[in-house]
């Protein structure tokens, strides 16, 4: 069976090998990574991954890329902070929120310039309503 090809953002089928990733504790004004926190990030507590490959394959083991980084924001305020930044820098940001999808968009292509920007740490359930059979969750929640 030939390997899956990605959709129309042209990025590329499975990579042989494993992923790569350079892991850092902080984001930088020019690039990914190094050592210094810009202004724009300093006053947020952005984490990094411990285990980055988790995050650059998809759960079906379909689709793997490659990443500059894996941040791991807690609130709305440290995503638009991580957002904002790396729109300053053009740097392109993969958002993944349970990495549960079925066509890889949640994962890098192969290029190694993006940032995956994983809700993980965002899984509360804020509320239930069973009046109405509604529940609202954050964007990392796996129902």
């Amino acid at each position: 069976m030939p390997a899956p090809k990605r959709g129309p953002r042209g990025a590329q089928p499975p990579m042989t090998g494993g992923p790569h990733i350079e892991r850092t504790s902080e984001l930088t004004e020019t690039h990914m990574p190094s050592h210094a926190a810009p202004d724009s990030l300093s006053a947020v507590d952005v984490r990094f991954a411990d285990n980055p490959a988790s995050y650059l394959t998809d759960w079906r083991n379909r689709y793997t890329g490659t990443a500059r980084a894996v941040v791991l924001p807690g609130n709305t305020a440290e995503v638009a902070a991580v957002a904002r930044h790396c729109a300053s820098q053009r740097i392109p940001v993969v958002p993944q929120g349970g990495n549960t999808g079925l066509v890889g968009g949640g994962t890098p292509d192969d290029s190694g310039a993006a940032v995956v920007l994983s809700l993980a740490r965002m899984n509360k359930i804020r509320a239930i309503d069973t009046e109405n059979d509604t529940i609202t969750v954050e964007a990392g929640c796996i129902l």
